[in-house]
């Protein structure tokens, strides 16, 4: 049986030809996986290079934008990539996991065209493909955490002792390119990436769910990439802006990035549906302000143990999407301001 029909979860199946398939996986979003099942079992966008990489199908979502799927190696949420094909250069926005020849993917579809490699954020399945490259941008408040998985022991939480990937199979360490160490370079708020005749490309911060979470935005294409931005999560022990980690500081770039809709149209976040009207802006924003206003107004919460301390998790639903999840000791930025410092 190809690809993750070989999968033991409950979920109804999606075709695949990707080498790799699903072991442990929770429970889809029933909205995001019948989206999903179409794109993936019936769209004529995509195109797949198994002789290149055979774990990532692609989609020409624009004359000059490709979508890049991976499925999760960690039983955490499938992932997307972009690649814009600029006039004189390509940007990448996201590694993903590392999992095959990334490298040469991109060099297929853009050829030889200098590529910048950008991050939105430091997570597992946004930047552990960044040792395939030389060097990679990212908004300066996440250089810290994006430096804190520079090192090659970053995929051994993905296999047993026998390794075997846990979460995931069809894939062993020998498909993973060896790591090497990667310059990071961080840039501030706006920093325009110039792709060559004007074709621009600005970061945008969007922290919250990390210190440094940024989106990013193709003028020429009128697009919003907004990376993952619906859990808000908390600072790691040296961070020096433990404050971006809170309900006030993604407030306070919704509120900017909404005040510019006029510039895009389209939104391509890193999980589940491409493509969204630029209202889901304003529904997470109108989520943020809810929460801000009486942060013990939510819908669902839940309590877990991390290194041996409980904390609560709230989670508000936001308008036709998933929900925003937060702490209730990181609502404002009073609460942690000077915690990492």
């Amino acid at each position: 049986m190809p690809g993750n029909l070989k999968a033991t979860t409950p979920n109804r199946y999606i075709k695949s030809d990707l080498k790799s398939y699903k072991k442990i996986w929770e429970e889809e979003h029933p909205c995001r996986w019948s989206y999903m099942k179409i794109l993936r079992e019936f769209s004529t966008i995509k195109s797949v290079y198994p002789e290149i990489n055979p774990f990532c199908e692609v989609y020409r979502m624009r004359d000059n934008l490709y979508a890049i799927f991976n499925e999760s190696f960690d039983g955490a949420g499938d992932v997307w990539m972009f690649l814009i094909d600029g006039p004189q250069k390509a940007l990448l926005i996201d590694t993903s996991f590392g999992v095959g020849d990334l490298k040469g993917l991109c060099r297929k579809l853009v050829g030889d065209k200098p590529l910048i490699v950008v991050n939105t954020h430091n997570h597992f399945d946004h930047c552990y493909g960044n040792a395939q490259f030389e060097e990679t941008y990212c908004y300066e408040a996440e250089v810290f955490n994006i430096q804190r998985t520079n090192n090659p022991h970053i995929w051994d939480y993905l296999f047993d002792e026998n390794g075997e990937g846990i979460y995931a199979g069809g894939f062993t360490k020998e498909d993973i390119i060896p790591w090497h160490e990667y310059r990071v370079i961080g840039v501030p708020a706006n920093h325009i990436f110039d792709l060559g005749d004007g074709y621009e490309v600005e970061l945008i911060p969007l922290v919250g769910h990390t210190s440094g979470q940024s989106g990013y935005l193709d003028r020429h294409n009128r697009i919003l990439f907004t990376g993952d931005t619906t859990g808000l999560g908390m600072a790691a022990p040296g961070d020096e802006h433990p404050e971006n980690c809170t309900v006030e500081a993604q407030a306070e770039c919704y509120r900017a990035i909404w005040a510019r809709k006029d510039e895009y149209d389209g939104v391509f976040p890193s999980h589940g549906a491409l493509d969204q009207t630029k209202t889901v802006v304003k529904y997470q924003l109108d989520a943020l302000e809810a929460v801000l206003k009486d942060p013990d107004n939510y819908n669902e919460t839940r309590v877990f143990e991390r290194n041996g301390v409980k904390h609560e998790s709230r989670l508000k639903y936001i308008f036709q999407g998933t929900g925003l999840r937060y702490s209730p000791d990181r609502v404002y930025k009073s609460q942690v301001l000077g915690e990492g410092k």
